[in-house]
């Protein structure tokens, strides 16, 4: 009785693919916001062309393209492990 308590206090929960793919683009994003800061007080503190600019490269290109990609690697994993599931039966 007391080791099935100590038991299942000491397992740790795993995460599912799904959510490790999201908190790695939360955290991503959450450095593009940071940078994006500093790159807005690095250009002068005042929003013009070169600040916009700027802003949608860090945005659209950086966040956007990891993202993308995160999503189209989090698709093929899946598809692949199924894929090796099905060989392994045959």
């Amino acid at each position: 009785m007391v080791n099935d308590k100590q038991n299942s206090k000491t397992q740790i929960k795993r995460l599912t693919v799904a959510q490790e793919y999201l908190y790695a683009n939360l955290l991503f994003w959450g450095f593009l916001v940071i940078l994006a800061v500093i790159s807005f007080f690095t250009c002068g503190g005042v929003w013009d062309d070169v600040t916009s600019g700027v802003m949608e490269f860090i945005f659209v290109i950086l966040g956007g393209g990891f993202t993308l990609v995160s999503m189209l690697d989090y698709l093929y994993e899946k598809h692949m492990s199924d894929s090796v599931r099905e060989a392994g039966k045959s």
